[in-house]
């Protein structure tokens, strides 16, 4: 074929632009120069070039329909170096001296009507495979070649949505998916490389968990996930691979709750109307999160409906709660509030008469779009509980509550950068007392009585930024920096006739007060379409008093997909935590102190390998796999001298610093088969600590050391608005630590053990070791059971009945460990088994309109 030459006259006059000529093109295959020949003859444009600069030997198609020639060219040279030019109304291909060029695409990935961001969304390019997933703002950003693309949009409970984008600059699009109506269905991303270890909860896993108000809890379900756990009933908290309680921070809105939960545990403080995103951090750690060796729960709530006024009404056995949502300018302006509160009597079935609960929280949130590239929000949220036990020999008292204030600016700063700035305040405060009878021998009987009471409080102001830059198509970079300063109001322990139950009565020892600092940077790189690697560096400076310590905190993700089913992932972690929690056992559940480090307790710190594997095969079958090993220094733990009732200038040498080690097995699967969903977890684990001065300098089974966990959903759905849901929990007994001078009290009585060794999980006795005694308590296992009915009435108006079982074989778990004084005055306490909740029915009635 003879070569076109390329000389032409330069026209001295603008042209009108021959790339937004529509014609109709039929299909074709070939090579680049015969297929331009007939592109050249369908569209009626003369179509120049030379086949030096052009690849000759290899086969292209062009598909029918009608088309812009501008998109037909750019899609068929594509990887050819050339430009395309209008000259004297001709297209001519000129050499490039570089590649064509590309064009960030970005924007944020949005809810049809309501405008509500969808968090972690996924954006693909069909035609590529390119694909990103959109931060917890919903921003997302794609560097494509001009041309047109077909983007498919995903995100959980969503349908997904295919949206035409012709790209042929930089471009901000919002991508806008369509509400889906009842009953919600279940979309899965697929196996797409994943851009972090994060555990994403969504809403279908999050249906499996009916807690006692007969809503769904999205934040409890993450205890369906393996290698979580709770501290049992009555403490409720989140136990993570082994680790203590206070090792795993609650971000609400990137805002720190010290206790986020109501009842002991059994209720988040965050309902299922507000969720928007939940996330946990436990095999891997990003680079932005500091502060925590266990794992990092991060939970983002709606920011209000911009196009309608919409809302929720709910009443249970136990409480009520309402949510409204809507514009207060349609558009630019949206608030969201909620508010739940306890009945004064509950109806509940709880296995002691004797308590007394009380709760409440309050959610407002306010959002301002200033501009298309800005945005404000405004966060506020109130929370108390309160419960008391009241018994002839002794009684309880329980109260603590969180106050957080959040304010975020959203700033888009160009097409290929992002940055969240934020500040946060937030104060949390509890109170725990126990009381009991003082026997006099010498009358035999009761005389007098004594309330230990103990207050304790955090307040904490926080200021961070996160910038966000896409600098290559296959290349993201962040660097961020966070300033916080904590006061806590430290263990003040009283002792009255009566609970002191009025914070005025404490006067605490001196406020003690740290500042953190910290710088992060990481680099996300993809390496083709299966491979992925994040490498990060956390700085950190702390400083108490006259003590500094400075930490580099490596991190670094990877992610290899061997086929389209099939990924591995890797990551190591150190992470470095300056706040200590020590709970003691004498004041009973949820005393807690909380203390900063110092040059005689040093920070927490952890190491941290893990090794993970996903099966997924889009047909409704995942497998997980994961296996850790961590190593810790400088754990937390009372000195055998140590006193509860501390005195100012000797708390540091009352705790004890110790090693610690975790490692073990996580598996996880689920499968759908048409109205069936099934879900499957295990974990084995090992948890050991290491003190001086406890069993002679050797390794002992830590308090949270289970070595078999188990966790089984099954959900149904007989009709489409009807759902049904099982979920059986089991686990190993605790190692649990018996203090000097505590006697064993359980139903049935257990002999020590000669040998020292440890004991069986299902032949629970008790061990001494140097003096320490130790209990591995028996088995905790329960079933728990729930339906939802959906019906709606007329166009506006949705209801729901939900019902349920708590425990509904009625398992006779006793695993509360109760210490309390004996009738006589030598202050000995006993030791024994207790539960909050036996065989508990509940129903709750919920409206949306």
């Amino acid at each position: 074929m003879s070569v076109v030459l390329l000389c032409t006259a330069l026209s001295t006059q603008a042209q009108q632009s021959l790339t937004k000529k529509t014609f109709v093109c039929h299909a074709a295959t070939g090579s680049i120069p015969s297929l331009l020949s007939k592109i050249s003859s369908y569209s009626g444009t003369v179509i120049e070039y030379s086949t030096n600069y052009l690849t000759t030997d290899s086969t292209y198609a062009i598909a029918d329909g009608n088309i812009m020639l501008g998109t037909i060219l750019h899609k068929l040279l594509s990887g050819q170096p050339v430009t395309i030019e209008e000259i004297n109304n001709k297209i001519i291909l000129l050499p490039a001296k570089k590649l064509p060029q590309r064009y960030p695409l970005y924007g944020f990935t949005m809810e049809e009507g309501s405008l509500e961001p969808l968090a972690y969304a996924t954006v693909q390019d069909l035609a590529s495979g390119q694909i990103c997933q959109a931060n917890r703002f919903g921003y997302y950003n794609l560097m494509l070649s001009p041309g047109k693309h077909y983007l498919e949009v995903k995100h959980s409970s969503l349908p997904p949505k295919i949206i035409t984008i012709l790209l042929e600059a930089s471009t901000k699009k919002n991508l806008v998916i369509s509400p889906v109506k009842l009953p919600e269905i279940k979309i899965d991303a697929g196996n797409i490389l994943q851009p972090d270890g994060g555990s994403r909860m969504d809403k279908y896993q999050a249906d499996a968990y009916n807690n006692f108000l007969g809503e769904t809890d999205p934040v409890r379900s993450l205890y369906l996930l393996p290698g979580n756990v709770e501290t049992q009933e009555t403490t409720g908290k989140l136990v993570v691979r082994g680790g203590d309680p206070d090792q795993s921070i609650f971000l609400l809105d990137g805002n720190q709750v010290y206790n986020p939960s109501h009842l002991l545990g059994e209720i988040s403080i965050v309902n299922s109307t507000l969720v928007k995103s939940i996330r946990q951090y436990k095999n891997d750690f990003p680079s932005r999160f500091d502060g925590a060796i266990s794992s990092i729960t991060e939970v983002n709530t709606r920011d209000g409906n911009m196009d309608k006024w919409t809302g929720e009404a709910n009443a249970g056995l136990l409480a009520g709660a309402m949510s409204v949502e809507g514009p207060l300018r349609k558009h630019t302006t949206a608030m969201m509030f909620s508010m739940r509160h306890s009945w004064s009597n509950p109806l509940l079935n709880i296995q002691d008469d004797n308590y007394r609960l009380r709760f409440y929280d309050i959610h407002f949130k306010l959002t301002h779009l200033l501009d298309a590239n800005n945005k404000l929000m405004f966060t506020g949220y109130l929370g108390k509980d309160h419960l008391n036990l009241n018994r002839p020999d002794y009684q309880r008292l329980q109260a603590w509550g969180n106050r957080l204030g959040t304010l975020n600016w959203i700033h888009l700063l160009g097409a290929r950068s992002f940055v969240s700035t934020t500040v946060n305040a937030s104060n949390y405060r509890n109170l725990a007392g126990i009381k009991f009878a003082l026997f006099n021998d010498s009358i035999q009987q009761t005389e007098d009585s004594k309330a230990f009471n103990n207050y304790a409080s955090i307040d904490k102001l926080e200021a961070k930024t996160q910038f966000e830059y896409n600098a290559l198509p296959n290349a993201r970079f962040r660097f961020g920096s966070r300033y916080a300063h904590t006061t806590i109001k430290p263990f003040n322990t009283s002792i009255s006739p009566e609970f002191l139950d009025q914070v005025d009565y404490y006067q605490p020892m001196q406020p003690l007060r740290f500042g953190e600092f910290a710088l992060y940077a990481e680099n996300e790189w993809r390496i083709g379409s299966n491979l992925l690697i994040r490498p990060g560096l956390n700085y950190a400076m702390y400083k108490f008093r006259d003590y500094t310590h400075r930490s580099l905190q490596p991190r670094l993700f990877a992610a290899w997909r061997v086929n389209k089913d099939q990924q591995f992932t890797f990551s190591y972690a150190r992470m470095v935590q300056y706040l200590h929690q020590v709970t003691t056992p004498f004041l009973g559940i949820n005393s807690e102190f909380w203390v900063p480090s110092t040059g005689l307790l040093r920070p927490v710190e952890s190491h941290m390998l893990n090794l993970g594997y996903n099966f997924n095969d889009k047909k409704g079958l995942f497998l997980s796999a994961d296996a850790y090993y961590k190593v810790m220094r400088n754990n937390t733990n009372f000195a055998e001298k140590g006193n509860i009732f501390y005195d100012e200038e000797t708390w540091e040498t009352d705790i004890l610093a110790g090693k610690g080690w975790s490692y073990g097995l996580e598996l996880l699967s689920r499968k759908q088969i048409n109205k069936w969903q099934f879900q499957l977890s295990y974990a084995l684990t090992w948890s050991e600590r290491q003190f001086p001065g406890i069993n002679e300098g050797k390794k002992y089974p830590f308090r949270y050391d289970r070595r078999h966990n188990l966790n089984a959903t099954i959900n149904y759905s007989p009709l489409k608005n009807w759902e049904l849901g099982l979920v059986w929990y089991f686990s190993s007994g605790d190692a649990e630590f018996l203090p000097p001078g505590t006697n064993e009290d359980f139903d049935t009585p257990t002999p020590l053990n000669p040998g020292n060794k440890e004991p069986d999980n299902n032949n629970p006795f008790v061990f001494d070791r140097s003096g320490y005694r130790f209990k591995r308590l028996p088995t905790y296992h329960r079933l728990n059971f729930n339906t939802s009915f959906f019906f709606p009435t007329g166009k506006h108006l949705a209801h729901k009945l939900s019902a349920g079982l708590y425990n509904a074989y009625q398992a006779r778990n006793k695993y509360i460990p109760d210490v309390w004084n004996l009738e006589n005055s030598g202050y000995n306490t006993t030791l024994s088994g207790n539960r909050l909740f036996d065989l508990t029915f509940y129903l709750s009635y919920t409206l949306k309109f």
